[in-house]
């Protein structure tokens, strides 16, 4: 997928509420994509395609939308080297562009607002600075604080690959005796340590993959409100079920992002890649089994991170009756 057929997709389903629907081409014989925008009376298609595979794309699409049995209105973003010779269709809206320069070679009336959008998406620098903003600055500041507080552990345990077990219930850690005893807060604060170097490191890394997608996903306060309820879920089972053990990280909380990330899978699947949901869990299933192999991981806080992802994500979903999502 070229670049400015990349970001175009991507900017119409972040700003304009399109969805991604995969079909098969038959002449290519691998699965193609076509943004769609529901409308009151039909849909809005977006296709984009080289110059060279116009007619056969065209094509096909438009046998792949006549399917979906809604009325339609069709547009075509063509990709040119700068010498196009094309058809002009009276069924379709066509927008041509220069991939050298990204300049307008041909635009039909009905496709200016398009153009204007592939005029935005060509400002990279806006562009990017837009998505940092949007999507990942409430997780950097997780993550940064997550470092922040491992390096402090580090230093008074004179040691980044394994922190001292004494530091760790001194920061908060999940210590069941002191929870019994009323400090309560050790459910949530354990989510912010982490017993080593490397341990952080492929923490912090799945939350930085994760953390944006939920966001983007539910909206900031709820995806803070799943994350923040995960974790205290996978503190609750680990103190329920086996009460002699301590526990730090923020995997229970990944492992709600998961879940969270699996209920919007279930409810769009209609509009999302085919095998998404499959390999979702397939990955969770691959984690939980990591976890079984693997001595000194509490497999059972991120069962439970798991399960308050998955239910505050769906209560979250029945409070703002479906309209949470914002792609």
């Amino acid at each position: 997928m070229k670049d400015l057929e990349k970001n175009l997709y991507k900017y119409l389903i972040d700003k304009e509420n399109f969805y991604m629907k995969q079909y098969f081409s038959n002449f290519h014989k691998e699965e193609y994509f076509i943004g769609i925008k529901e409308l009151k009376d039909g849909i809005y298609c977006v296709l984009v395609t080289r110059e060279e595979d116009e007619e056969i794309n065209l094509q096909e699409a438009l046998e792949y939308v006549k399917t979906l049995k809604k009325p339609f209105l069709f547009n075509l973003v063509v990709l040119s080297n700068g010498e196009y010779i094309g058809n002009n269709y009276s069924y379709v809206n066509k927008i041509v562009i220069n991939e050298k320069d990204y300049s307008e070679i041909l635009c039909d009336d009905l496709c200016t607002p398009l153009k204007n959008i592939i005029n935005k998406v060509n400002n990279k620098k806006q562009f990017k600075a837009d998505k940092f903003k949007k999507n990942k600055l409430s997780t950097l500041i997780l993550i940064v604080i997550n470092i922040i507080i491992f390096i402090i552990t580090a230093i008074l345990s004179k040691n980044i690959f394994s922190i001292d077990i004494n530091v760790l219930i001194k920061f908060g850690a999940k210590y069941n005796e002191f929870i019994y005893q009323g400090e309560i807060w050790r459910l949530l604060t354990c989510a912010f340590l982490h017993g080593g170097i490397v341990h952080i490191a492929f923490n912090m890394y799945a939350l930085y993959i994760l953390g944006p997608q939920v966001e983007k996903i539910y909206g900031i306060k709820s995806y803070l409100t799943i994350y923040f309820i995960a974790c205290i879920t996978s503190s609750l089972l680990g103190l329920l079920i086996n009460k002699y053990t301590i526990s730090v990280g923020a995997s229970g909380g990944i492992f709600g992002l998961l879940g969270a990330i699996l209920v919007f899978g279930i409810r769009e699947r209609h509009k999302i890649e085919k095998g998404y949901i499959s390999n979702l869990i397939g990955l969770i299933v691959f984690n939980l089994m990591i976890g079984l192999r693997v001595a000194n991981i509490d497999n059972l806080g991120h069962i439970g991170g798991f399960i308050g992802g998955v239910i505050s994500s769906y209560l979250i979903l029945i409070i703002c009756k479906g309209k949470i999502f914002n792609n």
